[in-house]
């Protein structure tokens, strides 16, 4: 498996196909939606993800941490069970319309935060500490992103913060946590633009159980290869340091 040439290929790719779907038909409101997903709600799953960093994982695995390929796989298989989850919780959130198309979105962050933090786990990386949290954070944002300008911004920041031998920059503790704040106020508009332009299809009862289960999958599709893009980096950087 040529992990280099995956590397580049999701550094060169576009935006899924649903999401430019609706980003193109949606866009007329997209600036009117940024308080659609506050600070406060991402801050808080953030903060109880953390909580629960013992909790079993979604997928459960013994691989061997040194074989790359395997913790590779092991990384997809945290995404099929992601995908699979939040596309049944999308569907049913659907069945409602408008009235409950909101009460998914807490489920759908918690869910992608919890799929980048198994994915981390699936390379070796436990995902402890400040610095982890603003990784997670950066990965989160990364896959929310549908403008190529801002995907390519967010990606170059993302991979500087990644040092030769695959460990976290440091950031100096009294700068950590607003650096952080900073991070949860990028990722908490990208959310909103995201998930409400690509939702806003899920406002026709029933049909929008179909839309609903269809952009959950798509969205944590995104989220799942932008974790393998960020945590396999830093095991191939490992691996040459």
């Amino acid at each position: 498996m040529d992990f280099e040439k995956q590397q580049q290929a999701f550094r060169n790719a576009k935006p899924s196909l649903i999401g430019r779907g609706f980003e193109k038909i949606t866009s007329p409101v997209g600036g009117a939606v940024a308080g659609f997903v506050p600070n406060g709600l991402v801050r808080g799953v953030l903060k109880g993800i953390d909580q629960a960093i013992g909790t079993p994982q979604l997928v459960k695995f013994d691989h061997d941490l040194t074989d790359l390929k395997a913790c590779h796989d092991a990384a997809e298989r945290v995404a099929i069970a992601v995908r699979a989850i939040s596309g049944t919780t999308g569907a049913a959130s659907g069945i409602g319309g408008i009235l409950t198309m909101g009460l998914d979105i807490p489920a759908t962050i918690a869910l992608a935060l919890r799929c980048i933090r198994d994915t981390g786990r699936a390379y070796g990386y436990d995902g402890k500490g400040a610095r982890e949290r603003l990784f997670r954070l950066q990965i989160l944002e990364l896959a929310s992103i549908n403008d190529k300008k801002q995907r390519a911004e967010r990606l170059a920041a993302l991979e500087a913060g990644i040092g030769a031998d695959g460990s976290l920059s440091e950031v100096p503790p009294e700068e950590i946590d607003p650096v952080i704040e900073q991070a949860v106020e990028r990722v908490s508009r990208a959310l909103a633009i995201a998930l409400f332009r690509r939702r806003v299809g899920a406002a026709v009862p029933l049909v929008g159980s179909v839309i609903g289960g269809a952009v959950n999958v798509s969205f944590q599709g995104d989220i799942g290869e932008a974790a393998r893009f960020a945590y396999q980096e830093r095991r191939l950087r490992a691996g040459e340091a």
